[in-house]
């Protein structure tokens, strides 16, 4: 039988957005195989869940697009279901699609993730962002620098009565910490996370939203998106 790809959007959050990345895919493995769901497994003598992942986000920050893909043996129209009964309330399936085998990785439909920051306004102005401040990402090699306006793309402000709400977009491949962007609306010129939210809101591709285009692609018999309620 022919193998079906299914992507899964993941939402994490609570204490366990402060594990790392590495983590976090250890434990959506081991939701996944609790789940009983018929996956795809290497061969050899260590087999392992034929399984990719969305670019990492910083730890420490919440997300709503964790996305997976994973080949399973057949369709099943109960994944989420099923995920979610072996899961626990801060690290959720979302939704479930089953998609043509020709998209090979995530990274087929995400290049992009969509932030919130909530910072308190007492210790933030976002006046005074800079897009032309220089911003920095620490590698294993050593250090990048980044134009702000490049990595912090198309900053929205939402002025509430304690806080201010501030949203933008980051390619995924020059993921640079809120921190950088905390540090340039700081009042004082240090940021602290008192106070501060960091949610990944939605991946997108090529300006479009990823689970839009994930439904979009559900065109055919068994190739089909599933929702888990409002999120």
């Amino acid at each position: 039988m022919n193998a079906k790809r299914l992507v899964v959007r993941f939402s994490s959050g609570g204490l366990l957005r402060f594990l790392s990345h590495q983590e976090t895919v250890t434990a959506i493995e081991r939701i996944i195989r609790r789940s009983m769901i018929p996956v795809s497994y290497t061969q050899g003598f260590h087999p392992r869940i034929k399984i990719k992942y969305a670019p990492a986000v910083p730890t420490g920050v919440a997300s709503m697009a964790n996305y997976v893909m994973l080949d399973c043996e057949e369709p099943i129209s109960d994944a989420l279901n099923r995920l979610n009964e072996r899961s626990v309330f801060t690290l959720r399936a979302l939704r479930a699609w089953f998609i043509p085998t020709d998209y090979k990785k995530v990274e087929d439909f995400l290049d992009s993730y969509r932030f919130s920051l909530f910072l308190p306004s007492a210790s933030y102005d976002p006046g005074r962002f800079d897009g032309e401040a220089t911003v920095t990402k620490k590698t294993k090699s050593g250090h990048r620098s980044f134009r702000a306006g490049d990595v912090f793309a198309n900053l929205t402000v939402t002025t509430l009565r304690t806080c201010h709400m501030v949203e933008y977009f980051q390619p995924t491949d020059s993921l640079v910490s809120s921190e950088e962007l905390m540090r340039i609306m700081a009042k004082n010129g240090a940021a602290s996370y008192e106070g501060v939210f960091v949610l990944v809101r939605e991946g997108y591709f090529e300006n479009r939203e990823t689970s839009v285009i994930l439904d979009e692609i559900g065109g055919i018999q068994d190739v089909r998106s599933q929702q888990m309620g409002e999120y």
